[in-house]
Formats: structure tokens, sequence, C-alpha cells
């Protein structure tokens, strides 16, 4: 099936709303001390959260850029750095986080979940409804250089590979083990 510019704008934008109540769900239900306790690789599953929201808080800048909106990332004209036959989530390799991204080290659950869930409501919606002519254009993230269309469809990919990873260091901490590193 060849996926016009308004089918995969509306997939992400669901994928992305999906993965993100994913998230929520999976937060909501620790323990609140839990929330707040740094995990083996530095960052709470609070801190996890308020990531999330500040990056898709930075994805919604470059999809604003058609309106005037500038951002830390401006979209500009080129080329991606994975085709679109080989793009998938597990494509992008984990980065660090650069400092904009960084949450704040004492963030609570209840200020990340609000932050995070005001994002998505920005956020799903501007995917959904994104300008065709931003949408062919590239950003540059940590990692590589990607289409709007692929950054859009990484919101929900950077989301779930964050559970996972706040999933995964719950568990070596439960279990003693130390990792290193934090990022997205």
């Amino acid at each position: 099936m060849t996926w016009n510019h308004s089918q995969r704008l509306i997939a992400a934008s669901r994928a992305f709303d999906a993965a993100t109540a994913a998230f929520l769900s999976f937060l909501e239900q620790l323990p609140e001390a839990e929330t707040r306790e740094a995990l083996p690789g530095g960052w709470s599953p609070s801190s996890h959260a308020e990531h999330l929201a500040l990056t898709n808080d930075v994805f919604l800048s470059v999809l604003k850029s058609a309106q005037g909106c500038t951002g830390p990332i401006p979209p500009f004209a080129g080329a991606s750095d994975y085709a679109e036959d080989t793009w998938n989530m597990d494509a992008p390799p984990p980065a660090t986080a650069p400092p904009i991204l960084v949450p704040p080290p004492f963030i609570t659950r209840a200020v990340s979940v609000t932050n995070l869930r005001a994002s998505r409501e920005r956020l799903a919606p501007a995917i959904a409804a994104a300008d065709e002519a931003i949408a062919a254009q590239c950003v540059r993230l940590p990692w590589a250089t990607i289409s709007v269309y692929q950054m859009c469809e990484w919101a929900s990919g950077h989301t779930l590979r964050h559970l996972w990873q706040v999933n995964r260091e719950l568990q070596l901490r439960t279990m003693g083990i130390a990792r290193a590193g934090v990022g997205g």
C-alpha cells in the first residue's frame, strides 16, 4: 500500500497518542516514591516522562515552522540518512539527550504527567495536520538527519523506547545492577 501524506501523518499521530497513553499508564501504576528515584541510567521514571514532554515540544516547534514559529531544530530541505524502505522504529540508535532535553533532576510524577499529557494534546493533532511542505523537509536530531515524516513517526518510537528503558532499569535496580548513560 502506498501511503499518501494525510494517511501517513494520521497513522503517526494515532501511534504517538497510543504510545504516550501506554507510557502514562505504566508511570501511573508505579508507587509514587519509585517514580522519583533515579534509575541505574541516571534518570527517574518521572524524569523520563519530562524528557518526553520536552522532546514533544521540540517536535511541535518543527511542525509549527510553517506558521513562522522557530525552535531549536529548524526544518531544512535535504535528504534523510534513512531511506524510506529501511526506516523503522528500531533504526534510530540510542543517543545522549542534548542539554535542552534533559529534565530537572527532582521532578515529581504529578508535574511530569501533567506536562507529558499537555505535550501529547499539542503534538498529536499537529502531527495529523502537518503541512506537506514541512513534512517533506528534514531535521537534524542528535543521532541523524531524518525527514519530518520520520520525526513524526519517531515520536511514538521514542516514547516506546523510554517505556522500555524505564521498565528495564527498574528491573536492573531491583537486581542491583548499574548501567551507564542516559539518553533519548
